[in-house]
């Protein structure tokens, strides 16, 4: 089990990741921990989601988490595998992807995830540059922009390799300029990367928004994240 806290008023960034107690461990024991993960974020005053994968462990977990205050959220997150390489699906011309170099590329970035996730006014807004030595680095983490033609970058996606395993994360793009297929271009970059390095699968979760589009890329849904979030919050 991992807390996590950004302290901003998102709740998919102040979260809970799984629960896999060893056998044996008393519902005392667990229901103590879950009581200071509650206090936890209390503390800081911000709203969180604990998740929950297929295997928790004890399998009655979930009810556990019911008794102490949380209820179930849906939709259920998607999780989702697909091999390498990338199949080619056909990608519009005149589009631009390129890996992320400068400050400027990065402060974009945090602008184009901010509207396209529906941050709450003034938070997150400098989620990548405060972050550059990593970003910039290019290794694990890549983050790619594109843009049609010349205009302003439009959308992002990075590639965050881990344990051997390259994952699919922050794909993001601006409301007035989806369907312009710079979603695709972005996806089949990270793939391609990850693919050139000799991986031989990606994974990622799946928003309601790009399911379809990671489908057409050979993703396939594997289980489903369950989210749980206290009863309060509305």
């Amino acid at each position: 089990m991992k807390a996590t806290s950004t302290g901003l008023p998102i709740p998919l960034l102040n979260l809970v990741l799984s629960g896999s107690y060893p056998p044996g461990t008393s519902d005392e024991i667990i229901v103590s921990e879950i009581e200071a993960v509650k206090a936890f974020f209390a503390e800081r005053n911000v709203p969180w989601y604990w998740w929950l994968g297929p295997n928790h462990r004890p399998p009655h977990l979930a009810q556990l988490l019911e008794q102490q205050g949380l209820v179930l959220d849906h939709p259920l997150l998607p999780a989702m595998i697909a091999p390498l390489p990338p199949p080619d699906i056909g990608l519009n011309g005149g589009l631009k992807v390129w890996l992320a170099a400068t400050r400027s590329d990065l402060e974009a970035a945090s602008r184009i995830r901010h509207v396209a996730f529906r941050f709450p006014e003034g938070a997150g807004l400098d989620y990548f540059e405060a972050m550059a030595d990593d970003w910039l680095a290019g290794n694990p983490a890549r983050l790619f922009l594109a843009s049609v033609g010349d205009c302003p970058p439009a959308a992002i996606g990075a590639l965050v390799v881990a344990n051997g395993l390259p994952g699919v994360y922050v794909m993001a793009t601006l409301p007035e300029r989806r369907r312009c297929g710079l979603g695709k271009a972005v996806l089949s970059r990270i793939l391609s990367e990850a693919a050139n390095e000799g991986h031989r699968f990606a994974v990622l979760t799946a928003s309601r928004l790009g399911y379809l589009l990671y489908q057409q890329f050979g993703f396939e849904h594997v289980f489903d994240y369950t989210i749980y979030r206290p009863a309060l919050e509305g």
